[in-house]
């Protein structure tokens, strides 16, 4: 069963192993607005116990990446998560209010987000994956937003789904398509790199 390394700057940042959890995603998000460069967040979601309850877990969340910092992501043979100490993040009760996070933004507050101003315009990223040409990305007006995201579950143990892509706020509102530039599922021991510039 394989685990996913990741690193800043050569330096260990966490391990997601596979003895923990039955999915688990890691993100890197930028946008025009800011006001960080961009950030990474790496979450899972833990095997069901006996009552088959499940804790959404957390290893960074919106760990914020600056100018110059390489991120480097190895899918490897492994199942061990470190650090072992993830957060659980309790799922609200039932009498609790929740939003929901699927529905489109209003029109106005549409508008009101697309207003504010530009405080990430020099953010670019170099994304770096074996045997494909360098890709360069950067927040534009007509996409806000840079993703790349990170997948995997254990119904297809054997591989990580990489895409990375740009989107507008209202392409993403609308759960509409952007701008795929990457999209590949990958075997255990691949290597690939996103350096974040500004």
């Amino acid at each position: 069963m394989p685990s996913l390394r990741i690193s800043k700057n050569d330096e260990h940042l966490c391990t997601v192993g596979s003895d923990d959890v039955w999915t688990f995603s890691a993100s890197v998000w930028a946008d025009l607005w800011g006001p960080e460069v961009s950030s990474l967040t790496v979450t899972g979601s833990s095997k069901s116990d006996e009552g088959g309850s499940r804790d959404f877990l957390v290893w960074h969340l919106g760990h914020e990446l600056k100018p110059d910092d390489r991120l480097l992501f190895l899918f490897t043979e492994g199942t061990a998560s470190s650090p072992t100490d993830q957060t659980p993040i309790e799922e609200p009760g039932a009498e609790e209010e929740t939003t929901d996070y699927f529905a489109p933004i209003a029109e106005a507050e549409l508008l009101m987000l697309e207003s504010r101003a530009i405080a990430n315009a020099s953010c670019r990223w170099r994304f770096s994956f074996p045997g494909k040409p360098l890709l360069l990305l950067s927040p534009s007006h007509q996409r806000q937003h840079c993703s790349l995201q990170l997948t995997w579950n254990d119904h297809r143990p054997e591989r990580l789904r990489i895409n990375l892509s740009r989107s507008s706020l209202r392409e993403i509102s609308a759960r509409e398509p952007g701008d795929e530039l990457f999209l590949e599922y990958v075997p255990e021991e691949t290597l690939f790199e996103l350096r974040v510039e500004a």
